[in-house]
């Protein structure tokens, strides 16, 4: 048909044809740019992700290895595990432990209606010069209590008296004033596996000058503290001195107030120190037993300073 060729071979349709395959090809190539686009970013994300992951296990890896750089630096030196040596010492910890747990009785529980008054030197230690060191801390110096002398039949013979009776211990000995002598006694208490002292007799009682004898006026004060603390604890109901001064002499001049000491006193000897039979006589006393008054008959002779 001469019609349709010659539309054919019109320029116009020509152009039309042309600028179609052209606007085609155009947006063929910008599709295929775009995947490129993308698929770049993926990879840019992926490689990314990748070096991150590589970043943190080399820096974990910088962290092992440097801890363990100082466990070795730290225990380089030690030997090889062995497991026959840690079971051994193992068994060993474990027979401690028991031996421990076995060492000592139970105590009976507390009865604060029982008090035990409390000495140290010539009771728990014998009665010479020290018991104390001394130490400079910020340029003043300071008590340290040394309880190394402190006798080990003595300490079992007070522990007798607690176990028996469960009386609790008032410390009424010049240790008593500063408080890390009193801590030294509690820590050589506990050591036995006994309380720590409830408390201790009052410091603020002076001393009756007047008195000729400075040993009886001591003796007398020391009545005195006893007797005020026992008047401020109503609860008690049975109590034994343990001193290794004849409390009974401050009964012959005794001041309004104070009691009498005779019946409660355990007198130890300076040098031994409380013996178990002195201790079987306390817990009869804690028991509310009668006994005769526990003088020793002959005490070496000691200057009060």
């Amino acid at each position: 048909m001469p019609g349709t060729d010659e539309k054919k071979d019109d320029p116009m349709s020509q152009l039309k044809a042309r600028t179609a395959a052209s606007a085609a090809e155009k947006d063929k190539l910008a599709k295929e740019r775009m995947e490129r686009v993308k698929a770049g970013i993926e990879e840019a994300r992926r490689k990314r992700k990748a070096e991150e992951a590589a970043a943190a296990t080399a820096a974990k890896k910088t962290k092992t290895e440097s801890a363990d750089d100082l466990l070795a630096s730290l225990y380089g030196g030690l030997p090889e595990p062995d497991p026959e040596k840690d079971e051994i010492q193992a068994t060993k910890v474990k027979e401690a432990e028991k031996w421990r747990s076995h060492r000592f009785p139970p105590l009976m529980a507390e009865d604060p209606s029982k008090v035990i008054f409390l000495d140290v030197d010539g009771v728990l230690r014998p009665l010479t010069a020290g018991g104390f060191r001394s130490m400079m801390v910020d340029g003043e110096w300071a008590l340290r209590a040394e309880t190394a002398d402190f006798i080990s039949s003595a300490l079992l013979a007070v522990r007798h008296i607690v176990e028996n009776t469960g009386a609790i211990i008032v410390l009424s000995s010049e240790w008593r004033r500063d408080a890390p002598m009193r801590e030294g006694v509690d820590n050589i208490l506990q050591e036995y596996e006994m309380r720590p002292c409830a408390t201790w007799t009052p410091t603020d009682l002076p001393r009756d000058m007047g008195t000729e004898n400075p040993f009886k006026a001591f003796t007398e004060r020391r009545a005195r503290e006893i007797s005020q603390w026992l008047s401020t604890n109503p609860q008690v109901k049975q109590w034994v001195v343990i001193d290794d001064i004849n409390m009974a002499d401050a009964d012959s001049d005794r001041k309004a107030g104070t009691l009498l000491m005779a019946p409660r006193i355990v007198q130890t000897h300076r040098k031994i120190g409380l013996t178990m039979e002195q201790a079987g006589a306390a817990v009869k006393l804690l028991r509310g037993e009668k006994l005769p008054p526990q003088i020793l008959t002959v005490q070496p002779h000691v200057e009060l300073v």
